[in-house]
């Protein structure tokens, strides 16, 4: 399936998708105007905390995700999405590697700049050529 990472990202900086039926870990794809995508994975609970995250640099035109680098651990690794199988609701709710939990999307956000998205980096990729 062919896909480009920044068709999800929204009008504004970038849009976040959650896994739903997710019991145990909340897991997260960030998708950015510049096709950039971050995995998040937190924990619930009392301590509820980040417990990994990932960058990829978009998806190949087989609709793969093409991660910067792998997770060192096999439970990280496992825990990516590796394949975009269906795009339903208009874009709104992604389904990757033939699973039934899908993607959904919660949240558009103007800027992220934990993740190195300020206002002035927002502001050229909205309007570079």
């Amino acid at each position: 399936m062919t896909a480009n990472a920044a068709d999800f990202a929204g009008t504004r900086c970038g849009s976040r998708y959650e896994k739903e039926l997710e019991t145990h870990f909340r897991d997260c794809l960030l998708f950015y105007l510049d096709g950039r995508i971050r995995f998040e994975r937190y924990c619930y609970g009392e301590a509820a905390c980040l417990v990994f995250s990932a960058w990829a640099h978009g998806f190949d035109a087989d609709g793969k995700i093409l991660w910067d680098r792998e997770p060192e651990f096999e439970s990280q690794r496992t825990a990516l999405p590796r394949l975009l199988t269906d795009i339903q609701e208009s874009g709104n709710a992604l389904q990757f590697d033939g699973l039934r939990k899908r993607y959904v999307k919660t949240q558009e956000f103007s800027v992220d700049k934990p993740n190195g998205y300020g206002k002035l980096k927002v502001w050229f990729l909205r309007h570079r050529k």
